[in-house]
Order: C-alpha cells, then sequence, then structure tokens
C-alpha cells in the first residue's frame, strides 16, 4: 500500500518552527520518519508546469510528456477526460487576479469557491464573443471550460495551482500564436469586471472571477491499467479502515496507485500553519490504522520526499536500527 500526503513538507520558513509541533502531536508520523528510507524528488514547477502533488499524480497514471510539453500539460487532458492521441487539448481555468506590490498574481483555486450558477452567468455574459472568431470555448465543469485553439497553438503549460506560486509577469502567454486568444481573454475581462456575479462576491468579501488561466497543450492520453488496478485496491483497504476510523476516513481519497490523506492539504495551501498543526493528531491515529510498512509520499512546493521500508539485511536482527535523520531533508530550502 502506497499513501500519499500532500502539504507534509511546509516550506523551509516555517518548517524548524513546526519540527516540534510534529514531534508532539503526530508521534505515529515521527515514528515512519525516522523508521522509513527517504528519497527527495524535485519537483520544481517551473520545469513541470504543475505542483509536486500534481506530478506524482501524473505519473502514478502513468502519463509521460512528449519532447514538446511539460509534464503538467498532461492534466488537463486528463480532466477534460480526452483520451484521443489524435486530439490537442486546451483548458481554461476561472480565475481570480489580483496586483499587489510584487505584481499580479493568481489566487490558488483551493482559496476560492465558483457556483454552478456563478459559472453559468460568467459564460452566458461572454458567449456572443466566440462569434465569427477561429476559436470556441465549452465547460466541462463549474471551473473549467475547454478551448479549441488554432492548431499552431504552443505555450508554457502551468498550471493554475501551480501558477498560483509565480508571478504572472513572468508566465503571461506571449507567443504570436496565442494573439487572437490574449485579445478575446482581454474582452472577456471588460466582460467580467462588473458583472452582477463579480458585484455580489465583492459584498460577500469573496475575490472576484474575473480572467482565466489557459494550460494544457498536450494530446489526449489514457492512465495505464495497472494504476485503474491499483486504485480498486485502495479502495478495498479504504473500506477496510471506514469502520475503525470514521473521522480521518473523511479525509482520504483514492487516486491512481495511492491512498491519498487530505486533512493537511488545504491548511498548508492557505498558509494557515495553526489548522495545520490542529489537523496534526488525525494524521497520527490515521497512521497508527495502517501497516508500518506502508509507503509514504510527501509533498511540498518544489519536491517530494518518498518513504519506504528499508530491505531487511541478515545483520538488522543482531543490531537495534538507527534511527533516520529527517532533519535534514524536512530543512532544505523550498
Amino acid at each position: 500500500m502506497h499513501l500519499l500526503i500532500p502539504g507534509a513538507l511546509p516550506p523551509a520558513n516555517v518548517a524548524k518552527d513546526l519540527i516540534p509541533q510534529v514531534e508532539r502531536h503526530c508521534p505515529a508520523l515521527v515514528e515512519r520518519l525516522k523508521t522509513l528510507v527517504a528519497t527527495v524528488q524535485e519537483l520544481a514547477p517551473e520545469h513541470t508546469g504543475c505542483t509536486p502533488f500534481e506530478a506524482i499524480r501524473l505519473q502514478q497514471l502513468g502519463y509521460t510528456p512528449t519532447a514538446s510539453t511539460n509534464l503538467g500539460a498532461g492534466l488537463a487532458a486528463l480532466h477534460a477526460g480526452l483520451k484521443n492521441p489524435s486530439e490537442t487539448v486546451w483548458l481554461a481555468e476561472l480565475s481570480a487576479i489580483s496586483v499587489g506590490r510584487e505584481g499580479a498574481t493568481i489566487a490558488h483555486p483551493a482559496s476560492f469557491a465558483v457556483t454552478a450558477d456563478e459559472a453559468d452567468a460568467l459564460f452566458d455574459a461572454v458567449s456572443e464573443l466566440w462569434a465569427d472568431r477561429a476559436i470556441s470555448a465549452l465547460p466541462i465543469n463549474a471551473r473549467q471550460w475547454r478551448i479549441w485553439l488554432d492548431p499552431s497553438a504552443s505555450t508554457r503549460s502551468l498550471t493554475p495551482a501551480a501558477m498560483a506560486e509565480m508571478r504572472l509577469s513572468d508566465w503571461w502567454p506571449q507567443e504570436d500564436s496565442l494573439r487572437e486568444w490574449r485579445r478575446l481573454l482581454n474582452e472577456i475581462q471588460m466582460v467580467w469586471h462588473e458583472h452582477p456575479v463579480n458585484i455580489a462576491r465583492a459584498e460577500r468579501g469573496e475575490v472576484p472571477i474575473n480572467s482565466l488561466w489557459l494550460f494544457g497543450g498536450a494530446r489526449g492520453w489514457s492512465p495505464t491499467h495497472s494504476a485503474v488496478q491499483t486504485a480498486a485496491e485502495a479502495q478495498s483497504r479504504n473500506r477496510a479502515h471506514k469502520e475503525a476510523l470514521t473521522s480521518s476516513q473523511s479525509q482520504t481519497t483514492d487516486l491512481s496507485s495511492a491512498l491519498i490523506y487530505e486533512g493537511l492539504h488545504t491548511p498548508y495551501l492557505q498558509g494557515d500553519w495553526a489548522a495545520w498543526i490542529a489537523a496534526l493528531p488525525a494524521l497520527s491515529q490515521y497512521l497508527s490504522t495502517l501497516e508500518h510498512n506502508t509507503s509514504l509520499t510527501l509533498t511540498g512546493q518544489q519536491r517530494v520526499v518518498v518513504l519506504t521500508p528499508s530491505r531487511k539485511r541478515w545483520w538488522h536482527a543482531l543490531l537495534a536500527p538507527r534511527p533516520q535523520l529527517w532533519n535534514t531533508w524536512w530543512n532544505l530550502p523550498n
């Protein structure tokens, strides 16, 4: 079994201060950090085009990018459910752009909600803008539209979640092949600026939905058979744990070859370290229900750490195991 814990690697500027809290409130995790073998994998979003959590998901599903695309580009086809390798898939996600001292940034998708009614109203308001253009769009859920662009369209794809960590000016598409998309997006932004949906959101203290973020550009692909089979096995384990730990089980989902524990993820994304600490006891309780040889994958901003059982040697029966120095990789710069 393999357990994926997104948000388990805090940024270096707070990690040192959080170590005592982890030792106090999550002893089951600390025990595994000391006894499992750690392998650090660098997955910087500026290279992969997605967050480390998204990168691990795609790798587990068997996605391999082509020479002309990055890893994150495959997430668009996955979200759209497109498996036809002859189709190129672009998605545009409803986004909230703000301008601060360091320039324009996009809010993380997990930091704000969009209702189906809001999404429908925003799409209807700009539906006429597609007329007589070589670009078309179709909503596929409350946050994302599938976009059909000219076959020559190309840009560095970065998922919305990864974009939240970047400066907008560094990643705004400037390619000539996307000139028409930029014109259209500018018109959409003007329509949405004073739209009733955003006026109502402002009155509720919510961020405005004032733009779209384009990502993808990879062809359709199918998850590997082994990933689907393992997901079924994870679902079986999920049912087995449900009776033993109802409260923590509500924070887990099955995806690919890993069972995902989500309890730390939202506080991590929001930078709410008090809530992150408060979520540690439930994680410790959940881990105590799993076999000790369960492999763990912890994700952060720039990397993942995979924890696996050490290979048994004959001398292990004679010597007490040496605790792993987990602090050495916990504090690595993000």
